[in-house]
């Protein structure tokens, strides 16, 4: 499984990055800035991608997505098959979770790149 992370503040997506590949090392985690990620996503292929901001590009492009944006001091979360995080502070097993369920569904038959609408939970 191919994870693309492109989150900011680029601490948050380092710190994300290296507790995947510490707990996860299964899973190729590969870190690039936000303004390059539009452009990297159709060349590197990823299973789900990590980032601040989903755009329709990237919905269509990977199906699979979580949205980390800190607001106010509060880091907020929204992924593309549980809605949004109502925990204030979620923590790295948000992340983990995240990952786990997309490593389930691309083991579907059938289901490798389905994209899906992000729902309110």
């Amino acid at each position: 499984m191919r994870i693309l992370m492109a989150n900011e503040p680029r601490s948050h997506r380092e710190v994300f990055a290296g507790a995947l590949r510490a707990l996860r090392p299964h899973v190729e985690v590969i870190t690039v800035r936000p303004d390059a990620l539009e452009g990297e996503t159709p060349r590197l292929r990823p299973d789900a991608v990590v980032c601040s901001r989903i755009t329709p590009a990237l919905r269509t492009a990977t199906g699979r997505w979580m949205e980390v944006s800190l607001e106010d001091g509060t880091l907020r979360v929204r992924t593309s098959d549980a809605g949004r995080s109502h925990d204030p502070n979620p923590g790295i097993d948000v992340l983990l979770q995240f990952v786990d369920r997309s490593e389930k569904q691309i083991r579907t038959p059938g289901n490798r790149r389905t994209p899906f609408e992000g729902s309110e939970i």
